[in-house]
């Protein structure tokens, strides 16, 4: 008969290798400045008024003036893995504080730190009625050598103290890793709001309701020293985030939403919403400001520019704090929470935000126009400096899908409902800022364009003057003049959007204008010729057809000479050289094809070039098109000078360090002073009827040589003439572009 089976009951626990310490610190922190911040936040909830970080070669040294911890605390909290003794009290026992630290995560922050730790700490032990200062020695590596995590021995000694002492924690990491100057940087940029650059934006709430009852004393404050810190001034925070451009604040309850954009310098918000819908985020709070990078962002502010952005760049982004420490990595570089950088990239131009879409939707007008579609003008995350406040749930309570939850690595939340609400949220704001702005620039826009009308009116107004009251200048041409500046003025006073259509019509029209000109007078001539001969030649026993044919012959020529250079000048404009060219040699040509018609005028077109003078290094065509309005503009001012004297167009071009300058001198009529600037404006011309002799003058050959010069960088004005000359046309251009 076999025996009867044997049956053991019995219950176990788990056992826990000591190396889950390690394990812990690896995966719970994952780099320096966070470990840095776990341990700046025991000593915030410890109730200390200063927390002090030292760093040296294999050292990192942590301590606080905090209440310390007492043998009984030490432990049941620091030696107890996971434990919840923060979860019993929401504050502070002696300021207040609203506890920011959980988990037990300090510890893990010093074993990712370094492999030893020395602890030191006093305190008041009320059971003993007597101060006392506890070491503790933590050789991380050797504990993970145990099996079990329950057989680990950690040596302390504890030393009772007699009178008053000052209490504290001190914490020395041996074998500590290597901090960069930005880590340690980071450490502030982190901590407690008081400490942050951005503090000027966070918002003075009362938290009170959120305090224990009773409160011992009040809160001292929060300083943190960190070695060797070159800390920015604190006026130069605060004026630069007094003169932004937009400011948007959000206010979040669980209900409702409030949402106000400000421009600077006005006290009412420029745009306002209110929004109620059930979010279960708690109370959240956000203040984003806007430092777009363009001319005039700080002028009139009396603060230095560079300055300014240099600060902006180094604390750019729209970062989040949780109870007052900062919740990495929203905001740092690199990280675009909020779409930003994604959206400019791709020029989109749809709104994400529920907000945008609700209160502030786009027209399809306003979608399809570059102009007034305000997505386009989405701020980057480098344009803009802000932070939200938040209060995260901590452990012990349930948590929910609305509910915002750390991470267990402290890198940001877990990705559910309520952080795709506050990122929906926040997104509203800078979309709201996007708005803003755009409307602002638009109003702005106008304003500048009425006030140029104005300003544009009286300086026509003083030019009609001056040119009636000159007795230099005959009657006619004071009527030719004075009729070309109302005309003008007239077309300024028209609406900006068709004025601006009708110049860029213009403008393609006259782009070949001068060289258009030339082909069709001589085209005209051509023809004539060829009309005449093709009479003379019907009877073929007149003597003058052999006269007439020939002159037939020069004017085919003619023609195939300039509808070569005109498909050379063509071809020239589709490409940007990538070396020098010689001047001299477009100067030649232009004097050849165009010198006939100066000729048949008895006009002398002198140049005044040396052959080694490299042309700078911008298309040919655009080259050839600027002394060919040049040309046709002394030319037609020459004509225009009823005088007898010998007329003359003078070329010189000469390069003087990094500049090319071309000058045109004529004879002609002159400028008076009043108009040296408006001879630039579109379609201003002085030179029509006779003068005009090529029968091309829109008003546009000056305009076109000064924007073909500044689309180089370069300029074009009217200059003092040399002796013997009444104008001067400058243009000077770089000779090699930035960049190149």
């Amino acid at each position: 008969m076999s025996a009867k089976p044997k049956v053991e009951r019995g219950r176990l626990s788990f056992s826990v290798e000591a190396r889950l310490l390690r394990e812990l610190g690896e995966r719970l922190v994952r780099s320096p400045q966070v470990a840095l911040v776990e341990l700046v936040k025991n000593a915030y909830d410890a109730d200390a008024s200063r927390c002090t970080l030292r760093h040296e070669p294999g050292s990192i040294l942590v301590s606080d003036n905090g209440h310390g911890m007492t043998l009984h605390q030490f432990r049941t909290a620091w030696m107890r893995v996971g434990t919840s003794s923060k979860e019993s009290t929401a504050t502070s026992r002696r300021f207040g504080r609203e506890i920011t630290g959980e988990k037990g995560i300090g510890r893990f922050a010093v074993r990712f730190l370094g492999p030893s730790l020395d602890l030191e700490s006093i305190a008041y032990d009320e059971k003993r009625g007597e101060h006392t200062r506890l070491r503790a020695q933590f050789d991380w590596p050797e504990f993970d050598r145990h099996e079990d995590i329950g057989h680990v021995q950690v040596p302390y000694e504890l030393e009772t103290l007699e009178g008053e002492h000052k209490t504290g924690t001190t914490l020395t990491i041996g074998g500590a890793r290597d901090l960069s100057e930005k880590e340690l940087r980071a450490v502030r940029t982190a901590s407690v709001g008081l400490l942050s650059p951005m503090r000027p934006l966070f918002r003075k709430f009362d938290s009170s309701a959120s305090r224990a009852t009773t409160v011992s004393m009040p809160d001292p404050g929060f300083t943190l020293e960190i070695q060797d810190e070159d800390i920015t001034s604190d006026d130069v925070a605060a004026s630069v985030l007094e003169n932004f451009v937009v400011r948007a604040e959000l206010k979040v309850t669980k209900t409702r939403v409030i949402l106000r954009a400000f421009r600077r310098g006005e006290s009412k918000p420029y745009l306002e919403i209110k929004h109620r819908q059930e979010f279960g985020l708690g109370s959240v709070y956000a203040d984003v400001r806007f430092f777009p990078r363009r001319s005039g962002t700080f002028r009139g502010t009396g603060i230095d520019g560079k300055v300014a952005y240099s600060w902006i760049k180094q604390n750019a982004g729209v970062a989040v704090f949780d109870r007052a420490f900062r919740v990495q990595p929203y905001g740092a570089d690199g990280d675009d929470w909020l779409s930003l950088q994604a959206d400019v990239a791709i020029r989109k131009r749809e709104p994400r935000s529920l907000l945008a879409r609700k209160y502030f939707p786009m027209s399809d007008d306003e979608r399809s126009d570059t102009q007034l579609n305000w997505m386009l003008r989405l701020p980057q995350s480098a344009q803009v400096v802000g932070v939200v406040e938040v209060r995260a749930r901590r452990d012990g309570g349930s948590k929910g899908e609305s509910d915002l939850v750390p991470a267990a690595d402290r890198e940001g939340f877990i990705d559910n409902v309520g952080f795709r609400r506050l990122r929906d949220l926040v997104r509203g704001a800078l979309e709201a800022i996007a708005y803003v702005d755009r409307a602002t620039q638009l109003e702005e826009q106008a304003q500048a364009e009425a006030m140029d009308r104005v300003e544009s009116d009286a300086e026509t107004r003083r030019a009609i003057d001056a040119i009636q009251t000159n007795p230099s200048i005959s009657a006619p041409q004071k009527r030719q003049i004075v009729a070309a500046l109302k005309t003008s003025q007239g077309l300024l006073q028209t609406q900006a959007e068709t004025a601006r259509e009708r110049e860029r019509q213009l403008e393609v029209m006259s782009l070949l204008g001068v060289v258009a000109g030339f082909m069709t007078h001589e085209f005209g001539v051509a023809v004539s010729v060829l009309q005449a001969a093709q009479r003379d030649l019907e009877g073929a026993n007149d003597p003058s057809a052999t006269k007439r044919a020939a002159r037939l012959a020069n004017s085919i020529k003619t023609l195939q000479q300039f509808a070569t250079y005109a498909s050379g000048y063509i071809q020239g404009s589709k490409t940007t050289p990538d070396s020098p060219y010689k001047a001299l040699p477009r100067f030649r040509q232009i004097a050849k094809v165009f010198g006939p018609y100066a000729a048949e005028r008895d006009i002398a077109v002198k140049i005044d070039v040396e052959k080694d003078v490299d042309a700078p290094l911008v298309p040919p065509s655009l080259y050839n098109g600027i002394a060919q309005n040049l040309l046709s503009n002394a030319l037609k001012a020459t004509t225009a000078n009823p005088s007898s004297d010998p007329q003359t167009v003078a070329f010189r071009a000469w390069n003087e360090r990094s500049w090319h300058t071309i000058e045109v001198s004529d004879t002609g009529v002159g400028i008076d002073d009043t108009l040296r600037d408006r001879v630039f404006d579109p379609l201003f011309t002085t030179t029509s009827g006779r003068s005009d002799l090529l029968g091309s003058g829109m008003g546009l050959g000056l305009t076109l040589v000064r924007r073909g010069a500044e689309a180089y960088d370069g300029s074009a004005s009217v200059v003092d003439p040399p002796p013997g000359f009444n104008t001067c046309i400058q243009v000077r251009i770089p000779l090699v572009q930035e960049g190149s």
